[in-house]
Formats: structure tokens, C-alpha cells, sequence
């Protein structure tokens, strides 16, 4: 049953009143419409907001979160999301509920049907996928950002609905109109007054997330953001080993666990003693996650880094270098701010963390590269390329 808004909301521009929304089957809520409709933009777009829900430390979520900081004020966003409206998210942020489970067959239907269906009862310019899915008969523009690893390997086999949902969404994005970095963030088109403004950079703080105080701990830590690979976090513990025998108390690991079971795996699988060189968290908020990541002495990634949205990324927006594997993507991203070293090398690892915490000349200037590496992603330069990229391509479809 189909459930109404909580206040009458009307569009400008002979847009449709949202009043009442009746979608049929779908139990559709517009309840912080306010913030939207009450702006007069020429444009909207509707934003694929499913992995905020349900993968919401993802590079996706994140994304989502840069798009938001950087052009809310500028085009009328709207956030399609398959749950009520997480507590940690601002207020001012414009979302368009409509429940669904996390199943593959209800992430197939929110893709293929529901997204398409928001989009037109709400006259949406355009829809904003993400993390290898879009639409793939949605007759409007359709953008696409790029927020998957290029190096990800399957893990196990797809099960039939999986199967659909993939084939259905790498569909869509094929069709879609991909964001590609080095455009987004052309310096060419912008003028030289543009770039003597200093900005943010993206990746940076991010407002539209709650601001609260969280603790952390009270000697340097490195920071590791588990994606629920059982191996890469037994290897990790087994360079950890290692590095906290020479290094005792000088310093310490957080992970953060992919959820509660992977914490207890952790804990079932570890002597006390080794457990008190470790912080282990579980279930917590991006604004949590970002807390933990701009106080830390580096962040250790042993998987790649999607071209949007990474963590990578934004740990060298905080001056907070990267220590890892030689993976393309990451080596692409973090270039000299990054200690990386080959792929499943265990004792390099080891000693790469070591040097940061012993070698202050070392982490002092990885940190001053870090800044440097983040220069080029300045959150300006993101706003002024992502409307270049909105408006060109949707008022020439209109044409």
C-alpha cells in the first residue's frame, strides 16, 4: 500500500505535484521533498542512493556524498533510497524512499523498474547510477560513475537472480554516459581566476554527513578498512604480527571490520595478548570512518582504488599518506605519497610500516606528497567539471 507524504509539496515550472504519490504496489515516501522543491533549478537529476543503505563505507556511498557536497546548491538533486533516511545523513539532503530489501532479485527490480519509474513521476532530467549497474531501458540521459575495483576477483559463483542483475545493469551502463576523472577535472576549461580561488579538496570533509565528536585512539595507528575478504585480513594480521613485535606499544592497528562477524572472526582467531595491539570496530557511520582516517598515521589498502569515491583518495585530501600493494589503480591514485610495495610481500609490508612509525624525515614527507597528490582534485574544479558534464549532455538530448 502506497503511502503518502507527510506535507503537500507542489514543483515549480509545471513540474507534477508530489502531494500524493501513488506508484501502485510501490510504498513510495518524499518526505524530506521540502528541500528540493523549494529551489527553482533548471535541472534534477536522481541519484542511485541503494549503496548508501546498504554499503555505506562503500566508494560508492562516498561518492554519492562528493556529488552532493559539491552541486547541491547548484542543480536539484534527489537521493533515490530503498530505506528510510539514515539518522547520520544532513538533513538537507533531498531523498525519495521507496523500501526494498537488499536481495539481488530487489536490487534488480530497484535498477530496472523502480529507478526509471521515480525518474519519470518526478519529471528527473537524468539518473546518476553507480557501482556497475543503470538502467538499461531508461529512455533519458543517463550518467555513470565508475566506483568498483578494476582488480576485483570473483570470490564465488553468482547465483541466478545475481546473474540477471548483473547482465540487466552492465546493460545500462553501456548505454550510460561515464564520469572519466581527467575530464571531470579538466583544468583547460577552467579560467585562471578559477584556480587562484582555493577549494577543498574532494574527498575532503564532507558536510552533508552529521559532524560528531568520535575518539580515537591516544598513540599513532594505522588505519585498515576490511571489504570482507577473509585473506587479505589474515595476511594483514600476519604483517601485524610481525610489525608489533619490533614496534610494542609505539603504535597501533584499526581495522574496521566489514561487520560483527568478521570482528568476532578476528577475535576467535587471535591470542589476548596480540588483541591489545588492535582497535577493531564494526558497524560504524562514515562520519566515524572519516574521523578515524584524518587522524591516522597512514592508511594500509591492499586492494585497488575505483576511479571514484576511494578511500586512497581521501586519506592524501587529509595528508594522510597510503601504505600498500603495487596495484595499478592505487599506484595510479596515490603516486608518491604512497609506500607501496609488491603484491602478497609480507615482510615488506612489515617493514614499510615499521619506517613510518621509527622515520619521522620518511612520514613527514609522504604527508607533505599526499597534500601535493591532492591538489588536482580540488572540490571547484569537481563542481565546475560535473556541471560542464550535466548540462552539455542533458540540454543537447533536449535538443
Amino acid at each position: 500500500m502506497a503511502r503518502g507524504c507527510s506535507s503537500r509539496l507542489k514543483y515549480a515550472r509545471g513540474k507534477p505535484s508530489l502531494a500524493m504519490v501513488n506508484m501502485n504496489d510501490l510504498s513510495l515516501m518524499n518526505r524530506d521533498f521540502s528541500n528540493a522543491s523549494a529551489r527553482q533549478n533548471d535541472m534534477r537529476v536522481l541519484l542511485d542512493g541503494w549503496q548508501l543503505i546498504y554499503d555505506p563505507l562503500s566508494a560508492a556511498a562516498f561518492h554519492l556524498l562528493e556529488i552532493l557536497e559539491a552541486l547541491q546548491q547548484d542543480i536539484e538533486l534527489i537521493l533515490a533510497l530503498p530505506a528510510e533516511k539514515p539518522d547520520w545523513l544532513a538533513p538537507e539532503v533531498s531523498v525519495f524512499v521507496l523500501p526494498r530489501s537488499s536481495s539481488a532479485f530487489d536490487h534488480f527490480r530497484w535498477v530496472q523498474v523502480d529507478l526509471p519509474e521515480i525518474a519519470r513521476r518526478i519529471r528527473a532530467d537524468a539518473i546518476h547510477s553507480l557501482h556497475g549497474s543503470a538502467p538499461l531501458f531508461f529512455p533519458q540521459t543517463l550518467f555513470y560513475s565508475p566506483t568498483e575495483l578494476v582488480e576485483q576477483h570473483r570470490k564465488r559463483r553468482l547465483t541466478l537472480w545475481e546473474r540477471i542483475d548483473e547482465a540487466f545493469g552492465w546493460g545500462g551502463v553501456s548505454r550510460a554516459i561515464s564520469l572519466d576523472r581527467k575530464a571531470v577535472f579538466d583544468t583547460k576549461q577552467s579560467t585562471e581566476a578559477d584556480w587562484q580561488r582555493r577549494s577543498e579538496q574532494v574527498g575532503g570533509p564532507v558536510s552533508w554527513i552529521m559532524s560528531q565528536t568520535h575518539p580515537v585512539p591516544d598513540i599513532p595507528y594505522f588505519l585498515y578498512r576490511s571489504l570482507g575478504d577473509w585473506r587479505h585480513l589474515q595476511l594483514l594480521l600476519e604483517v601485524w604480527t610481525k610489525t608489533t613485535a619490533h614496534l610494542g606499544d609505539q603504535a597501533t592497528l584499526v581495522i574496521v571490520c566489514s561487520n560483527r562477524r568478521e570482528q568476532e572472526q578476528i577475535e576467535t582467531h587471535s591470542t589476548a595478548e596480540f588483541l591489545q595491539t588492535l582497535h577493531l570496530f564494526a558497524d560504524v557511520t562514515p562520519a566515524r570512518l572519516l574521523s578515524l582516517l584524518k587522524s591516522a598515521l597512514a592508511l594500509v589498502q591492499l586492494e585497488g582504488e575505483p576511479l571514484w569515491g576511494g578511500l586512497a583518495r581521501r586519506a592524501l585530501a587529509y595528508g594522510v599518506p597510503v601504505v600498500g600493494f603495487e596495484l595499478p589503480s592505487l599506484g595510479e591514485a596515490v603516486g608518491p605519497a604512497g609506500y607501496l610495495v609488491p603484491p602478497n610481500d609480507l615482510r615488506a609490508l612489515s617493514a614499510a610500516m615499521m619506517t613510518l612509525v621509527v622515520e619521522e624525515e620518511v612520514l613527514s614527507s609522504l604527508q607533505t606528497q599526499a597534500r601535493l597528490q591532492a591538489r588536482g582534485w580540488e572540490r571547484a574544479s569537481f563542481r565546475r567539471g560535473m556541471l560542464r558534464l550535466y548540462h552539455q549532455t542533458v540540454v543537447k538530448s533536449k535538443v
